[in-house]
């Protein structure tokens, strides 16, 4: 009974043995792998290679620098830093001018004035640089033309109200401002240039009358600067209505129209400028045409006198004035 009851379980004993007979044995363990070392490159003394660059961009072609411009003409003033040629034009004076004789290209000490040539070097900004200067004539060279937009350099405009009030509200009788001009008041500097009629005397003095001077005959003296031609500079704020007449010291003696007949005061009007150029023509002088007996401005003719003497007795004839007898 009790063999029959363990043949079962040897059975389940013998089967469990052998599983575990057929199950594969563990791996052995293997051991580390050491880490490859990278073997490097021993330092070479050759040099390194340059690797090769891309042309550098072809610099653009450089602009050349404009050329001076030299313009030859005869000197009426050397003023306030300016230079004035008897063509009328004024420019300005660069602070480094160089002055120098003409025929010999050396410098020169001889200060620029009237009736001097000159031979005039200006920068690009319209500025004189340089001045070589002659005694005689220098042979034409250059065109005032190519000059003329640095004659006058305008400055911008400042309203002034009292100015432009009065210059502008109130303007003379035949003067007119243009629309939207303002006047700031600045000291212009203005040269007058007349030209005299060949009837004038060579030893003549001539002067400018003017309204600010009631008249006056010799107020301005003008400079002679050849045998038909003279001036004078002056600083006149902008704003101002100037009225002038020439003559040669007297009222007699003052100039008349195209025409011989007495003319009208002359009359400019001063903006905004540093330099202002004007240029006249007398045609005639009161004292030197036929007649002489123009009207005067200012004087007050001497009315007929019937009785010159009121108080001689009564029936006494006025003096006489004596006969003159020819020498015997």
């Amino acid at each position: 009974m009790k063999r029959a009851a363990l043949g079962p379980l040897l059975v389940l004993l013998l089967g469990a043995s052998a599983i575990l007979a057929a199950a594969p044995a563990p791996l052995p363990s293997m051991p580390p792998i050491p880490a490859a070392t990278i073997p490097t490159a021993a330092p070479s003394s050759a040099p390194p290679r340059a690797l090769p660059q891309s042309p550098a961009p072809s610099a653009a072609p450089a602009t050349p620098a404009p050329a001076p411009i030299q313009v030859t003409g005869q000197l009426l003033a050397y003023q306030d830093g300016y230079v004035f040629f008897t063509t009328g034009d004024g420019f300005r004076v660069a602070p480094g001018i160089t002055i120098e004789n003409a025929r010999t290209g050396k410098p020169s000490a001889q200060i620029p004035g009237p009736r001097l040539w000159a031979r005039a070097t200006f920068d690009p900004a319209g500025e004189v640089t340089a001045m070589a200067i002659s005694r005689s004539p220098l042979p034409p060279e250059g065109n005032f033309a190519d000059v003329e937009h640095f004659a006058v350099a305008l400055s911008s405009p400042v309203p002034n109200p009292d100015l432009n009030g009065v210059a502008a509200a109130h303007p003379e009788p035949g003067i007119t401002i243009p629309p939207g001009v303002t006047f700031s008041g600045k000291p212009v500097l203005v040269t007058f240039t007349v030209e005299v009629p060949p009837t004038t005397p060579q030893n003549a003095l001539v002067y400018m009358t003017n309204d600010v001077s009631g008249w006056n005959p010799q107020a301005i003296e003008m400079t002679r600067v050849d045998a038909l031609h003279y001036r004078v500079q002056m600083r006149l704020r902008s704003g101002t209505i100037f009225s002038y007449l020439y003559d040669r010291g007297s009222l007699q003696s003052e100039e008349a129209g195209e025409n011989g007949l007495q003319r009208k005061a002359r009359q400019i009007i001063v903006y905004d400028s540093d330099v202002r150029a004007v240029n006249d023509v007398v045609y005639n002088w009161q004292d030197t045409l036929g007649g002489n007996n123009q009207p005067q401005p200012n004087v007050i003719p001497t009315p007929y006198n019937p009785a010159p003497f009121p108080n001689l007795p009564p029936g006494m004839p006025p003096p006489s004035v004596p006969p003159v007898h020819p020498p015997r």
